[in-house]
């Protein structure tokens, strides 16, 4: 999970250091009021559009990440179940053993 939590830091600061990037490029260049509004507003939609997109992928590989956790506990318990039955079925024969032994025995 830590490995995680630094890989969201990193995308987070990038996004961060791209966007500050981006504003501060665009107010030190020399356009026109209009100009610099227009391509402001450009740039921030395609960043908009690009968190979208990163959000969208986080989303689906999360999902996924839970089915297959899903699945893996789903097989634990199973072979769970299936342990718990062998030690069962196991003291139940070594129980119906001890009986035979005890009424073979004088």
């Amino acid at each position: 999970m830590p490995r995680e939590n630094a890989g969201n830091g990193v995308l987070l600061g990038t996004l961060i250091g791209g966007a500050i990037g981006v504003v501060s490029a665009l107010l030190l260049a020399p356009k026109s009021g209009a100009k610099l509004r227009e391509d402001l507003s450009n740039k921030i939609q395609s960043i908009t559009q690009k968190t979208k997109d990163i959000a969208t992928t986080v989303g689906q590989h999360t999902k996924d990440l839970a089915g297959n956790i899903k699945d893996e506990a789903s097989e634990l318990v199973d072979h769970a179940k299936q342990s718990n039955q062998h030690v069962i079925d196991s003291f139940s024969s070594a129980k119906e053993d001890v009986k035979d032994n005890m009424r073979t025995s004088p």
